[in-house]
């Protein structure tokens, strides 16, 4: 097993925790203000890609690091972390298509809707937080 960079880790754990905190503040002041206010999109697209990246980042450094496997591409790392066990299979299988939203933030944006952006909102911060509980545990139980 090689070394987990666990500082940088915690580091960026700590970042998604402050995304996911906006992306619930957002959630959480509903439709109406959400579809009126297109600040409250924006801050929303950027933190859901902020925290996107973070989680692939931090999957890539386990893989890599512990596993010693190269991914491809993102959907890759999300699917390598189920099939190495740091998050379970299913979990990853049901989170690929959080890949797609962030290459659509990426790549195609001009085909982002604040629709879309409300439904990913609905979801993203419990996902997110799902993704920082498995890596704590994965560190804990990798603990060198």
């Amino acid at each position: 097993m090689s070394h987990l960079n666990k500082k940088t880790i915690h580091e960026k754990l700590f970042k998604l925790q402050e995304s996911v905190k906006i992306l619930e503040e957002l959630r959480a002041e509903g439709r109406n203000s959400f579809f009126t206010d297109r600040k409250n999109q924006d801050v929303a697209l950027l933190n859901m890609f902020v925290s996107i990246e973070l989680i692939t980042d931090i999957g890539n450094h386990i893989i890599t690091e512990v596993f010693q496997k190269q991914a491809k591409n993102y959907k890759e790392i999300i699917e390598l972390l189920g099939k190495t066990g740091v998050t379970t299979e299913i979990f990853a299988k049901e989170n690929e298509d959080m890949i797609k939203f962030r290459n659509l933030i990426a790549h195609d944006y001009e085909k982002i809707t604040p629709e879309g952006i409300y439904e990913n909102l609905q979801k993203a911060p419990d996902v997110f937080r799902e993704f920082a509980k498995y890596f704590v545990e994965f560190m804990d139980k990798n603990a060198n």
